[in-house]
């Protein structure tokens, strides 16, 4: 990714050695992460509970780009190796980079953990780890004023179908992890000679009842039911993904048959974890509509763009003037 794009992805962090945590703090600035540092208290805490503390937010919604562990043990004899297998069971898409003493080789690893790690780097070498993070954090470009297109295209879409509310929209973040939003999910697929794949945007059912039940949108209901829900989300995504075809595809930009290829889409509802068939970063977005003047409580809509199925950014170009800076988001633990 260039100095100049503003995408960020988040990564977790469970490090104890100070000059280890300067080395990714370095790192993250660089390459525009985030880092979430999970705290596992004082030295009373064993492995259960560190175990614990990491496996709530791997069952949250933080969404994250690769997690980042030790071999050398913290102050309660927990290392990277004791939790990196749950932490693969838990979110198999999410890269594992293990921090070693005296090699980066995986050679003496149980096999367990081989399997469990995307690789190792050696404390201090930061080459390898500025390799890592490009192979498998931001492996794929994303231009900057696409991200900003259609973040203003989603606003507008927003402010069209809903009256009377503010529109926040977190600075824009790359994803490895998989998992869903929400119960309500609508998809649409986005085809160009540059790019193939899915638009997706997640809520709660019950938030986007509580938006018609507050008389902002066209629908006029004190009781509305699951139809009503998804009339609301299936217009916004409508109207998102045509602003975002008449933006960026022309009459004549269309796949070629040899991009006609096809992926499986597989949806677990009891992980809550959606897989389009890549393991590229796809390209998010988190939207919170608030009305000020009345009791509603805020709306959380995340979308999502996936090009699993091609991707050639080279050929994008922006045929529209870039809008303000993104606002950045003020809602993360940094360490």
């Amino acid at each position: 990714m260039t100095e100049e794009t503003k995408i960020v992805s988040k990564v977790l962090v469970h490090e104890c050695d100070e000059q280890a945590l300067e080395l990714l703090k370095k790192m993250c600035t660089q390459n525009n992460l985030v880092g979430l540092k999970v705290s596992t208290g004082d030295n009373t805490i064993g492995l259960k509970d560190a175990s614990n503390e990491i496996d709530d937010v791997l069952k949250s919604n933080v969404d994250l780009g690769a997690v980042f562990l030790s071999e050398e043990p913290d102050q309660n004899d927990v290392s990277g190796m004791d939790l990196c297998e749950s932490i693969r069971r838990r979110r198999p898409e999410l890269p594992i980079f293990l921090r070693r003493n005296n090699t980066d080789t995986t050679e003496d690893l149980s096999p367990a953990v081989q399997e469990s790690i995307a690789g190792c780097y050696k404390t201090g070498d930061e080459e390898k780890l500025n390799q890592l993070i490009n192979d498998f954090i931001c492996s794929m470009y994303y231009p900057i004023e696409l991200a900003q297109g259609i973040e203003q295209i989603s606003k507008e879409a927003f402010e069209n179908l809903i009256s009377d509310t503010h529109i926040r929209c977190d600075q824009p973040y790359l994803v490895k992890d998989q998992i869903i939003y929400g119960e309500l999910f609508s998809l649409i697929p986005l085809e160009s000679s540059w790019c193939r794949g899915y638009m997706m945007l997640q809520t709660t059912e019950s938030e986007v009842m509580d938006l018609i039940r507050s008389v902002r949108t066209h629908i006029k209901s004190d009781r509305p039911d699951t139809r009503d829900s998804n009339n609301i989300l299936n217009e916004v995504t409508n109207m998102i993904w045509g602003g975002i075809k008449s933006r960026y595809f022309s009459s004549e930009d269309s796949p070629t048959d040899a991009h006609r290829t096809q992926v499986p889409i597989i949806v677990n509802h009891s992980q809550k974890h959606i897989s389009f068939g890549s393991t590229e970063p796809q390209l998010c977005f988190k939207y919170t509509l608030h009305e000020p003047q009345r009791p509603y409580p805020d709306v959380i809509i995340y979308q999502r763009l996936i090009f699993n199925l091609s991707w050639d950014p080279d050929k994008f170009a922006e045929s529209d003037k870039a809008v303000e800076d993104l606002v950045d988001s003020g809602e993360l633990e940094f360490f």
